[in-house]
């Protein structure tokens, strides 16, 4: 299973990049299309369908490249 160092994910539709820092922090991108929290403890992610253009494949709308994670 994989630890979570750094939850960060990077916005297909507007290219924003966010970063859920601690347990319960709810940050979105700056056009509201993505969601992530839950910092290290957990990583909490979705969408709104209406804000994405149809698109419905995760790899289509967010970006997990720049997270960071340890194997336990």
């Amino acid at each position: 299973m994989k630890k979570i160092r750094r939850s960060i994910a990077r916005c297909k539709i507007c290219d924003d990049i966010i970063e859920s820092k601690y347990t319960h922090d709810y940050v979105t991108c700056k056009c509201g299309a993505i969601y992530l929290d839950g910092g290290k403890e957990y990583q909490r992610y979705g969408w709104w369908p209406e804000k994405v253009e149809g698109k419905n494949k995760r790899e289509d709308i967010i970006d997990f490249s720049l997270s960071e994670y340890e194997e336990e």
